[in-house]
């Protein structure tokens, strides 16, 4: 499939799924037609909601709906209907109708929290397939977009051929969600089977087919020919539920097997078999499980998507602190620039209501406030930084003492050691390692923390690292350099950066992930840049002073020569 038809297919899917949710969130604020019926699939009554017209009826848990069926005992918003109850072996004919019924302040937040829980899967969903089309990601989007009905059913009001066509598309499809779920944890995160994953998966796909039609046949039956399909829809739950387990037995052998940075960059899909063994509970067993464990599983099944995105996309893991502290940041400045606005215009307006001067004295004050705006964000940074991430500040001040104290260093040895020990302690990184520039132009390893003896000892004028660095004389991610395999010489090094001494480069510095397997972030890496800079002028600081000494030294011996010359014409004279 081209890359423009499964755009097409995303988007169409997507908004279709997210499109028709509409009437059921309409029922917040108009109140929805209900009958208060709850059955299973053979029509025994598992359920009357108090003061709804299944209550008035006379319905009560425990009644049994007789054979046939009435057609359509699923459809949702129900319909009336006429049929005959069995209570205590006495059977009644009744009318069911149905009135609308506002719904409560909990259902309401369980309803949004559903609804949003569930564009969060889709847009994730989407994202992934788009970013990274193959089978692992089409499984995870079906399974985003399919899961839907177990959550929120489907409502329609209006056309029946349009609802039950929909009903039995999502329900019937909707069965296989397991099965998409053990074939996205097979392939997980590489899109990779081998091995045993290979039968499992060919199982799960056959498992896929068989669900779909399980579920097909029990729909068909119990809303079509009102005939008790209650036995088959309980083995197909059961089976359900033993793939979902399945699946996130499958999920944890995938991350125990999982080694250094993969596994920190992994640890967080942890959340997805939580969630799958909760819903396996919440499946089997009865509805004496409270509300508040109910919304517990939506809130941390938000979650899944999100853990999958961050598993899934980044090569590298992105420090969570960063994000949160940016978004603190501009959270922050945002509200304090809207607030000072608003602050001024009600000033303004009440002092000087009567005037043309509050328009114009807001402008003056927004031109200034845009003008003072780059001060306002490093003072609010600096002030998020300090108290929310005490950690993170600290280390950005402690490198910038370390850059500060290279200009004392009277040797090049000192130097080396605050380049490479300075960063792994302030920011708690994994390894780094310092390349100084050598007499044949190449770059050789002279200090370095977590590097091993089988990791590069020197870098050739030619490689590609050192092409890129001199090209750029800046920072360089090593993953950028993805035609050549790198970071398996480099201790697992994620940036290096150059150290300068007049435009040139005399030194290599490179850095891995934090102990965390997170990246370095650009605040990281605006930190490190003060630290290289003062190496670079520490570097011209030595040279000069050595040369200076020498100097010196052949000032001395030419004087001590020029007085002997001297003595020893003064002696022959």
């Amino acid at each position: 499939m081209s890359q423009f038809a499964r755009a097409v297919v995303v988007i169409l899917i997507s908004a279709w799924s997210v499109g028709t949710l509409g009437p059921r969130i309409s029922c917040i604020w108009q109140p929805c037609p209900q009958n208060g019926l709850n059955v299973n699939f053979d029509g025994g009554v598992t359920h009357v909601d108090p003061g709804s017209p299944a209550a008035d009826a006379g319905i009560a848990r425990g009644d049994r709906i007789l054979m046939p069926l009435p057609r359509g005992l699923s459809r949702d918003p129900p319909i009336a209907h006429t049929f005959y109850i069995e209570r205590g072996g006495v059977a009644r004919r009744l009318t069911l109708n149905t009135r609308p019924i506002a719904m409560t302040r909990g259902e309401t937040l369980r309803l949004l929290a559903l609804a949003g829980a569930y564009l969060v899967y889709v847009l994730v969903g989407s994202a992934l397939l788009l970013l990274r089309p193959s089978a692992m990601t089409w499984s995870f989007y079906l399974y985003s977009v399919l899961r839907r009905y177990g959550d929120m059913y489907f409502y329609w009001p209006g056309s029946a051929a349009f609802y039950w066509a929909n009903a039995l598309l999502y329900s019937t499809l909707g069965g296989a969600t397991c099965a998409l779920v053990l074939i996205f944890a097979l392939r997980f995160p590489r899109n990779e089977v081998t091995g045993w994953r290979r039968p499992v998966q060919i199982v799960a796909i056959v498992l896929a087919v068989l669900f779909s039609l399980g579920w097909l046949d029990v729909f068909v039956r119990f809303d079509f020919l009102g005939l008790p399909s209650q036995s088959l829809a309980s083995v197909l739950v059961v089976a359900t539920s033993v793939v979902y387990a399945v699946a996130a037995g499958v999920f944890l052998l995938t991350l125990f097997a999982s080694r250094g940075d993969e596994r920190q960059r992994l640890q967080w899909i942890v959340v997805f078999p939580v969630v799958l063994l909760l819903r396996v509970a919440v499946i089997n067993i009865p509805r004496t499980v409270p509300d508040w464990f109910i919304d517990g599983l939506i809130a941390l099944a938000v979650l899944v998507p999100l853990a999958v995105a961050y598993a899934v996309v980044r090569r590298r893991v992105f420090d969570v602190q960063f994000v949160i502290s940016r978004a603190l940041v501009y959270g922050s400045l945002t509200s304090l620039v809207a607030g000072m606005f608003l602050l001024i215009d009600w000033f303004m307006t009440r002092q000087f209501a009567q005037t043309r001067f509050t328009l114009s004295a807001e402008i003056v004050f927004a031109l200034a406030l845009g003008s003072s705006l780059n001060l306002l964000h490093r003072s609010v940074d600096r002030f998020v930084d300090g108290v929310f991430f005490r950690q993170r500040h600290f280390a950005e001040r402690r490198l910038a003492k370390a850059a500060m104290a290279l200009t004392r260093a009277e040797n090049f040895a000192s130097v080396d050691q605050f380049v490479v020990h300075e960063p792994v302690q302030a920011l708690g990184l994994t390894s780094a390692a310092l390349f100084r520039k050598g007499e044949h132009g190449g770059f050789l390893r002279r200090v370095d923390v977590g590097w091993s003896a089988t990791d590069s000892a020197e870098l050739t004028a030619n490689d590609p690292l050192v092409l890129y660095l001199l090209a750029e004389n800046e920072p360089v991610r090593v993953s950028e350099i993805s035609w050549r395999d790198h970071a398996s010489h480099l201790a697992n090094s994620v940036l290096m950066m150059p150290v300068l001494l007049r435009d040139h480069v005399v030194g290599i510095a490179f850095y891995g992930p934090h102990a965390t397997g997170a990246d370095i972030d650009p605040d990281e890496q605006k930190a490190l840049s003060p630290l290289l800079e003062r190496a670079g002028a520490a570097y011209d600081h030595i040279d000069a002073n050595a040369l200076r000494a020498k100097v010196d030294l052949l000032t001395r011996e030419r004087d001590a020569k020029e007085r002997e010359i001297a003595r020893l014409r003064g002696l022959t004279s």
